[in-house]
């Protein structure tokens, strides 16, 4: 394992999008490897990888979401590996944002940074920078980086009242995470349980406190469809029982399912 960086691209099907991420990933400043991982191949992803002179790797495993997302993780030879959504779009900076913190912080388990949304709704797309759900996650990263780059101790407290990481920004520090797995038991927040099990192990959450990346919001989304048949919230509330007495967990459950209202 080196100390680069790459981006394994979680593809999923055939999705419209994928060529501006690749597109997105292929234009920063300081050049990353780049990956395409899958468990639905297919001649639409043969032929993007081969116009975009990438490697493919399928997935023999048909178990999922988390079983897809430990396969790439898995499948990046390099010390830091961001999982890339299909749908996402990076900017320029994000490499090198991203290179220059783990340069700094060599004890980081991972390193994430901010984002805006691209909200679709019927024929109009619009660029979303502040809404509720923003507001929650911006509130929390501040309250507990409290000015600071780097969270080695209270890890564990910033995810106590919600989750604040955007789950596509962020870049893992294999070196440092071990053989960190994501939760076969969860389906929409494996992530937010990603942060509280790394939150145990010795080392630091960074924070880069710059917009690096836009996340697609639509109907069809992953998001959007645990939201539609409630395990969003089924999952949010797993999570607060982890860390507080259930009455507790139940009245921050309802209240962060709020910062949900305008979610597309």
């Amino acid at each position: 394992m080196n100390n680069g960086h790459t981006f394994a691209i979680l593809a999923y099907k055939e999705s419209p999008h994928l060529q501006e991420c690749i597109d997105s990933l292929k234009s920063q400043l300081v050049p990353s490897n780049i990956i395409l991982c899958t468990s639905t191949p297919s001649a639409f992803l043969d032929a993007i990888a081969q116009r975009n002179g990438l490697g493919l790797f399928v997935n023999p495993e048909k178990k999922g979401i988390v079983s897809d997302w430990n396969f790439a993780l898995g499948k990046a030879s390099t010390g830091l590996v961001t999982l890339a959504h299909q749908d996402d779009i990076y900017f320029p900076e994000y490499s090198q944002k991203i290179l220059e913190a783990a340069e700094k912080h060599e004890d980081s388990l991972i390193i994430f940074s901010g984002y805006n949304e691209i909200v679709c709704r019927k024929d109009e797309t619009c660029v979303r920078e502040r809404s509720l759900n923003f507001f929650v996650k911006k509130m929390l990263s501040n309250l507990f980086f409290c000015g600071r780059e780097s969270l080695s101790s209270g890890k564990k407290l910033l995810l106590a009242l919600g989750n604040p990481i955007g789950c596509p920004t962020v870049t893992f520090n294999k070196k440092n995470i071990g053989d960190f797995q994501f939760d076969q038991n969860f389906s929409i927040n494996m992530d937010w349980k990603a942060w509280y099990d790394l939150a145990q192990k010795k080392g630091s959450f960074v924070w880069v406190k710059k917009t690096l990346v836009s996340h697609r919001i639509y109907a069809g989304s992953e998001t959007s469809q645990g939201l539609a048949d409630n395990r969003r919230q089924e999952e949010d509330m797993r999570m607060f029982k982890k860390i507080w007495p259930s009455p507790i967990a139940l009245v921050l459950s309802k209240l962060y399912g709020l910062s949900y209202k305008n979610n597309a």
